[in-house]
């Protein structure tokens, strides 16, 4: 039967030659076609409409070809995805997403051809590289350099509480001492966080923003060699990251879990301190001018430094059962340039990811740019980049979730190892 079977295929394949064979192919001038670009960042709407107007080179290449640019909301992007790539009538041909599991456990993101593989290991920034990679190789295209989070901090609610801005705290006990002087309270209920927390929402996010704390004591989510979750996820080191943010809300109540997300408290006054990407910088630039603040790296912790780690390590992919996917290489290669990288960057407000361009005086010159001189020079931390890292960050996150809530740390992460355990072993499969 099996024979047979291929006996089939390479029959059909005969035949889709001859045919090919018998009809001139067009010219790239002459193609006619179609190709979606979805875009599921809600805080990145700029990005469709800038590329619209910004791939001449691309439209005079292929002036048949139309572009598509579809802008999903981000609470819908998994279930939209999942349907799209399943029925195949609805699937995008370039795609935003996690590399490690539309590349890694779907095999959905395509391998870069070689001449964009050699383009980006020359050119993009190598602390984030391994993100977009897959065993060595690249399957997507950075949307922003992403160098993990920092400390933003209200400087006039330093000085409120007699703080010098100049001083920020430099490690994770200072942190907290900072925060027990900046929270509000009223009786027992934070009305000001000292330190704002991730505590709701995605569990992915909530495990996103934990990691800081995690590293600071020298903890990780798994084995480097994305073999267990047992005896790393549990350890001594990760239970005490996720006790100190514990602490910070139930011993020190100096975090609050009513008072909202930290995006919308820090914008709105009510958090004095929060850890957050740099394109943060250019959110509340935009959206909360009133807010003097600045950005400073991490506090040191017990283990030092936390180091780069993603989990939202967000790529441009191309569909690798796309019918157009030589075209949507060439949309690729177009938008990959550092011109383009650089103006795309100063109008969402995040880093570029062309090395060239963090010379420019527009990323010398942010508020952040010591955090990002720290980043770099420090390089990557624990690269989280199994297949099922999506599945698994729920997991985790859950987990830490009701930590916050009050239940025991080290029972909390023992109940998500052998759940963990079994998506790191489903992704080997």
């Amino acid at each position: 039967m099996r024979n047979k079977r291929i006996a089939t295929a390479v029959a059909t394949a005969l035949i889709a030659v001859s045919m090919t064979a018998c009809t001139p192919a067009p010219t790239d001038a002459e193609r006619e076609a179609t190709i979606r670009v979805w875009n599921p960042q809600d805080q990145w709407r700029k990005t469709s409409s800038f590329y619209q107007d910004n791939v001449a080179d691309f439209e005079k290449k292929y002036p048949n070809v139309t572009v598509e640019y579809v802008d999903i909301p981000y609470g819908q992007y998994e279930a939209r995805y999942t349907a799209g790539f399943a029925s195949g009538r609805d699937a995008p041909d370039i795609f935003m997403g996690q590399v490690s599991y539309y590349g890694g456990a779907l095999g959905i993101a395509a391998e870069a051809p070689d001449d964009l593989q050699t383009l980006w290991d020359d050119k993009l920034t190598p602390v984030t590289s391994k993100n977009f990679q897959i065993d060595g190789a690249w399957h997507g295209y950075p949307v922003s350099t992403d160098l993990g989070m920092q400390l933003y901090y209200n400087q006039d609610q330093f000085v409120e509480v007699g703080l010098d801005p100049a001083e920020p705290p430099q490690t994770f006990e200072e942190l907290r001492e900072y925060a027990q002087a900046l929270a509000i309270r009223d009786g027992d209920k934070v009305t000001r966080n000292g330190m704002a927390l991730r505590y709701s929402g995605n569990p992915t996010g909530i495990v996103d923003k934990a990691l800081p704390y995690i590293h600071a004591f020298g903890g990780r989510l798994y084995a480097e060699d994305q073999s267990t979750a047992e005896g790393f996820l549990n350890s001594d080191e990760t239970v005490a990251g996720i006790q100190y943010m514990q602490d910070l809300v139930e011993k020190d109540q100096v975090s609050s879990l009513e008072l909202g997300v930290p995006d919308d408290t820090f914008a709105q006054g009510l958090s004095s301190m929060t850890f957050r990407e740099g394109w943060y910088e250019g959110w509340l630039e935009q959206n909360a001018p009133q807010v003097n603040f600045a950005v400073v790296p991490y506090p040191d912790g017990e283990a030092g430094y936390p180091q780069v780690s993603l989990l939202f390590n967000w790529a441009w992919m191309v569909n690798d059962n796309s019918p157009n996917k030589d075209i949507a290489w060439d949309w690729m290669r177009t938008v990959s340039d550092p011109e383009l990288d650089l103006e795309l960057a100063q109008l969402e407000g995040y880093m570029p990811v062309w090395t060239e361009n963090f010379s420019d005086p527009w990323v010398t010159e942010r508020s952040d740019f010591n955090a990002v001189e720290r980043q770099i020079s420090e390089g990557a931390g624990p690269t989280y980049d199994a297949p099922y890292t999506n599945q698994i960050a729920v997991t985790i996150g859950a987990a830490i979730e009701s930590a916050l809530q009050g239940a025991d740390v080290r029972e909390s992460l023992d109940g998500a190892v052998a759940e963990v355990d079994s998506l790191l072993e489903r992704g080997e499969r």
